[in-house]
């Protein structure tokens, strides 16, 4: 019987394939399998798009079904296909990884497939490497502190009730809103009902050829973002 293999989350970064860890660059070079989310059959995985370069040829890769779609039975019945294609890897001795954008442990389709993977395997061995966050690199890109000394900062994913974001941007001087598309106009309004709509970026494929940033949040409604977009808000300013 082959002893069971490691399985291992990776955190790829936001999207420029210089910005992997080296241990991420360390792992992907030596697993059998490689785990792709695949979010719609329409579209490329991103997270091969921006790791690709780093796995072995002779490396598996193993897409895994991660659905946009908000219907939590759906996901769960999605989630526990692909873990249970992982155990059975894993169950083989063969090294598994898998590959996710931004940092592993942060709003990532990883955890979940990780606690259902610990739960067919209990004695799994598993590692989670962290990877570069969408908003850090922006701050990073635009010389820009997330935060500084004792200020607070709010990482906020997408929100369907506004009097719950103006209520956190009350509270907090600095924030990130991530997933901003599908509620921009909306989250563009509470900004300016606030006045932090010209305390604020929005950054779209952060890392891509096509990136781009711009304070001018007006000049965008009614466009159509890309879900790789966020907002960063300084009551400071920029």
């Amino acid at each position: 019987m082959s002893k069971q293999g490691k399985f291992y989350g990776i955190g790829v970064g936001p999207g420029a394939p210089d910005l992997l860890t080296l241990r991420a660059v360390a792992i992907l070079k030596i697993a059998d399998v490689v785990c792709v989310p695949r979010s719609s059959a329409a579209k490329d995985p991103i997270a091969l798009k921006v790791a690709g370069g780093y796995i072995s040829p002779q490396a598996e890769l193993l897409e895994i079904s991660t659905p946009m779609v908000r219907d939590q039975a759906v996901l769960n019945t999605e989630w526990q296909a692909g873990a249970e294609k992982i155990a059975a890897r894993l169950t083989a001795g063969k090294t598994v990884a898998f590959i996710t954008i931004g940092d592993a442990m942060l709003f990532s389709t990883y955890t979940y497939l990780l606690d259902k993977v610990q739960a067919l395997l209990p004695d799994v061995i598993a590692e989670s490497i962290p990877g570069v966050t969408s908003f850090s690199a922006t701050a990073a890109l635009l010389n820009v502190a997330l935060a500084e000394g004792n200020e607070k900062l709010a990482i906020i994913p997408a929100i369907d009730d506004p009097a719950e974001l103006r209520c956190i941007l009350t509270k907090f001087p600095n924030a990130v809103l991530m997933k901003v598309a599908g509620k921009y106009t909306q989250i563009v309004d509470i900004l300016e009902e606030l006045d932090l709509k010209n305390k604020a970026v929005l950054m779209s494929r952060l890392g891509y050829p096509d990136q781009f940033f711009t304070r001018d949040l007006d000049s965008l409604r009614g466009a159509k973002l890309d879900y790789l977009s966020l907002i960063l808000v300084k009551r400071e300013g920029f």
